[in-house]
């Protein structure tokens, strides 16, 4: 009895000074889906670039004969990038993905045709700044499942009281292999991407503590 009294204590000691114990830290974080590439279109608006105006784009398509082996998956996004179309480009979902939640890392199955360029996934944070995360490098033929850490690399507490920010997820971007075959063409695909998430803290109005809603 006096054990548990102990242990009780010393949870709250923890919690009060926000490091709050992983004693059943499994039931916080929940998958969401946030984007399975079936209910939006896509089309050569949704390709960018920075060079030139007339330079060629990449063909882009919806595919339900191609898809990752995932388990629910029935359509993928697929690039097809001509040999005269290998050039650094964009492309950006229909409409921004955000997220309110925190955000502990995004997965998401990509195929490469081992072209050995590079892709990164373009990510605005609560202060509107936009960064790129590097998701994979291209060196690699088949599906790979890709996860990349946002807690790690993203700041995502809320800094005014119950004021919530949120972290918007803009697209992708493709910078190719500098030494490619200038006859080589590039396939890649993306599936479904889905992300790993909690409940936002809200933070006291007079402490610098976290405190779970």
């Amino acid at each position: 009895m006096i054990a548990l009294r102990n242990l009780r204590k010393l949870a709250l000691f923890l919690f009060l000074f926000g490091m709050v114990p992983n004693w059943g830290e499994s039931g916080i974080w929940r998958e969401i889906l946030l984007e399975n590439f079936e209910l939006s279109n896509y089309n050569q608006g949704n390709l960018r670039t920075k060079l030139e105006k007339g330079t060629k784009l990449p063909e882009i398509s919806l595919s339900s004969n191609f898809t990752a082996p995932i388990p629910g998956s029935k359509q993928a996004l697929v690039l097809r990038i001509p040999k005269d179309a290998n050039f650094p480009f964009s492309l950006y979902f229909p409409k921004p993905i955000e997220v309110n939640a925190f955000i502990k890392e995004i997965t998401i199955p990509i195929y490469s045709s081992q072209s050995n360029g590079n892709l990164t996934l373009i990510i605005e944070s609560q202060d509107a700044e936009v960064r790129q995360l590097n998701l994979t490098s291209l060196n690699y033929r088949g599906w790979k499942t890709i996860t990349v850490s946002i807690s790690k690399n993203f700041d995502q507490n809320d800094r005014v009281f119950l004021q919530k920010s949120s972290i918007r997820i803009l697209g992708f971007f493709y910078l190719p292999y500098e030494n490619n075959d200038p006859n080589q063409e590039v396939l890649i695909a993306i599936d479904d991407i889905t992300a790993i998430v909690r409940d936002k803290y809200r933070p006291l109005r007079n402490k610098e503590i976290l405190l779970e809603d």
